[in-house]
């Protein structure tokens, strides 16, 4: 069961490391792709607790009208994402300039026409296909309870938007734990890429042995190999990972450096590792409910064409060979979406 608890948390930590970079394809940088998407998680919420409205407005095509939409402060959203609210005034600001969302006296909404464009419909979907990805995995450790049977897949086109936000939930509390765990949403993403990169190809019993032992046991990297793949300067992630060396979130070693655990935080640690095994329990409760589950049963049942060769996905555990993220998202957005190097100021 130890091991288990372990894999779960690594798959759920490389699930919600692959959505964020998907989020980032329309936005500047992290922030304004978290503020986004926890505005329209607020926005949305009518919507996700009434069941019939989830199901209805959960395909493809057929997203929420506005009136559905309900308002959020901006203080709100600073709160849910412990962010300075002028930091989140200023960005929200600039997306509302952008088109992207919409503010007046009652609060901020995403309107329908933000989320029906090409770009995010692109992003939609890789997100789903990463879900997929995700529950193929927990499967596969046998990880997931038993519940209900799940309701047959019968819609016309898949529960694309309906996954969204029940994922869209999950990552958020993710992140907001990661948050409140190290201060700030840059450490927290320098941490995530540091934790999976130590315990990369780690099977079973390595990966429990590196719980008790990170040092001694997880595979060290350098700074450049670790900033590429966030697309964050190497002076941001220097600067994020000496504070989180002062705090003992890692440690640096011979051969770079290694994710570790402060002893003080280990108790917190390992309530978090166990409250998230719950939250994957509800969301796929959830997605099974919406048919989600079934949907997937059937897509990875079908027979696919043969990937073409790619080189080493140098993010990925071993025991999750998934396609790198610029697999899973559409040419259309890979070719609209410039590298960006954020120097982490909000």
């Amino acid at each position: 069961m130890e091991t288990m608890i372990w894999e779960v948390a690594r798959a759920s930590l490389a699930y919600v490391r692959d959505t964020i970079v998907i989020t980032r394809g329309q936005h500047a940088d992290l922030l304004d792709a978290l503020i986004f998407t926890a505005t329209l998680d607020a926005n949305m919420t009518p919507v996700n607790r009434d069941r019939a409205l989830d199901v209805l407005f959960g395909g493809v095509d057929v997203s929420a009208p506005d009136a559905l939409r309900r308002r959020v402060s901006m203080n709100g959203v600073a709160q849910s994402l412990r962010l300075p609210f002028e930091t989140v005034r200023r960005r929200l600001s600039a997306m509302a300039r952008a088109g992207l969302v919409s503010i007046d006296s009652d609060g901020v909404v995403v309107p329908r026409d933000a989320v029906t464009s090409a770009a995010y419909m692109a992003e939609q979907r890789a997100r789903y296909d990463r879900g997929r990805r995700f529950y193929g995995t927990l499967k596969a450790l046998n990880a997931l309870d038993g519940g209900e049977a799940a309701p047959a897949a019968t819609a016309p086109e898949p529960p694309v938007r309906a996954a969204n936000r029940a994922l869209s939930e999950y990552t958020l509390r993710a992140c907001n734990d990661l948050i409140a765990l190290t201060g700030d949403m840059i450490s927290s993403r320098v941490l995530l890429e540091l934790a999976l990169a130590s315990t990369r190809g780690l099977d079973a019993d390595r990966l429990a042995a590196w719980t008790r032992d990170p040092a001694g046991v997880g595979r060290p990297i350098r700074v450049a190999a670790l900033s590429q793949p966030m697309e964050i300067s190497d002076e941001t992630v220097r600067r994020r990972l000496h504070g989180l060396a002062a705090r003992g979130f890692c440690r640096r070693g011979p051969g770079g450096l290694v994710a570790t655990a402060p002893a003080a935080l280990g108790p917190r640690l390992a309530a978090l590792v166990e409250a998230n095994r719950g939250n994957v329990q509800r969301l796929f409760v959830r997605l099974r409910q919406l048919g989600v589950l079934a949907a997937w049963d059937r897509e990875m049942a079908e027979p696919r064409a043969p990937a073409a060769p790619r080189a080493a996905d140098h993010d990925v555990a071993d025991h999750d060979r998934a396609e790198t993220i610029s697999a899973l998202l559409p040419p259309r957005l890979i070719a609209t979406t410039p590298r960006r190097q954020h120097q982490g100021h909000p």
